[in-house]
């Protein structure tokens, strides 16, 4: 190839994700939707708006709560919440509520209440339920009777925006995932049986009968530390639910920050593969509460500076993506992509 050619395909390649940088999101990427079984109005908006800010902050607390309060009684012009786009009834009853997910992110930055900014971790679920005298491993390949157990923890994922990993429960899991150790709480060899799926943290749950309701005990392990819940329901799904959320919003605490008024800071990614490496990236910094924009800077092989709006200062920002897998980039890569000063260089893997 000549360097005239060369350099044409270079220009057309920076163009390309020039033009996909400035693209907006996906229609509806800045939109939360919210179902509620609710059947009047205002207790629907309570339950949606207090459930939206839950899912943006990824935990619930006296402070989301408070502010889910006062957003419900400062509407707007309207008589409605400033951050609620559309309300409407659904023909099986209760309400769909749509809300702009920028202004709710904005409404706890201003409050300043605290919320997990970066990637959130992924927690596999090693629960064991017992029933009828016997003690079952619950998987999504398991035989038996389902007692809606890993449905309910299903939409609990979706409601928060964690990935709470459900195990397959086959013959593999069971010969590695020990029940005595999921109601024992020895956390080492479950570890060691979660490495199929490759999970941030465990998340052990034992389900048993208590008084015709049911009893949950949930230990959720991330980064070497324990947090523990108990919950007791009308069934095991509720009861796990209950449990699991509890120790989910202890977590959060630990994890989350307060933001501040966002700022552009430049930060260098080396080993971006091409055209979908760029994308990939984008949609992975896009997904982080944190990162509210994303535009490219400048190229150079497989290199790339962006330029990214956030209310985290660049030590922060730096902190909050290497734990999401984004490593610190070497002396020897950041001079090989000849591009200019970044605040942060930072690897693709």
């Amino acid at each position: 190839m000549s360097a005239v050619s060369r350099s044409i395909s270079a220009v057309v390649l920076f163009l390309s994700l020039w033009l996909i940088a400035l693209l907006p999101q996906a229609a509806g990427a800045g939109t939360l939707v919210v179902q509620s079984d609710a059947e009047e109005r205002e207790a629907a908006l309570a339950e949606g708006l207090h459930a939206a800010l839950v899912r943006v902050a990824g935990l619930d607390s006296d402070a989301v709560r408070a502010l889910a309060d006062e957003l419900r009684e400062a509407p707007d012009d309207d008589e409605l919440p400033a951050a609620l786009e559309r309300q409407q009834a659904r023909e099986a009853g209760g309400y769909r509520l749509e809300f702009d997910r920028t202004a709710l992110r904005r409404s706890l930055r201003d409050a300043a209440v605290p919320m997990l900014v970066g990637s959130r971790p992924s927690l596999l679920v090693w629960a064991v339920e017992e029933a009828g005298g016997r003690r079952d491993l619950l998987g999504t390949a398991s035989v038996g009777e389902d007692s809606g157990v890993l449905a309910a923890l299903e939409t609990l994922a979706g409601e928060r925006d964690m990935p709470l990993l459900l195990p397959l429960g086959d013959l593999q899991d069971r010969r590695e995932a020990r029940i005595s150790d999921i109601v024992g709480r020895v956390t080492e060899p479950l570890f060691e049986a979660a490495g199929r799926y490759g999970p941030d943290g465990l998340i052990l749950l034992h389900l048993r009968p208590a008084e015709g309701e049911t009893r949950a005990r949930a230990l959720l392990v991330h980064r070497d530390r324990e947090y523990r819940a108990e919950a007791t329901g009308a069934d095991a799904p509720a009861a796990a639910r209950q449990a699991i959320a509890a120790a989910l919003d202890r977590m959060g605490a630990d994890l989350a920050r307060v933001p501040d008024e966002p700022e552009w800071i430049t930060v260098g990614f080396t080993g971006v593969a091409g055209f979908d490496g760029f994308r990939q990236l984008r949609a992975r910094l896009g997904g982080m509460e944190a990162i509210e924009r994303v535009q490219l800077d400048s190229l150079g092989g497989a290199a790339l500076t962006l330029r990214l709006r956030t209310g985290l200062d660049a030590e922060a920002l730096g902190e909050v993506l290497q734990e999401a897998g984004f490593p610190a980039a070497g002396e020897e890569e950041r001079e090989e992509a000849g591009l200019p000063d970044a605040a942060l260089w930072l690897g693709v893997r």
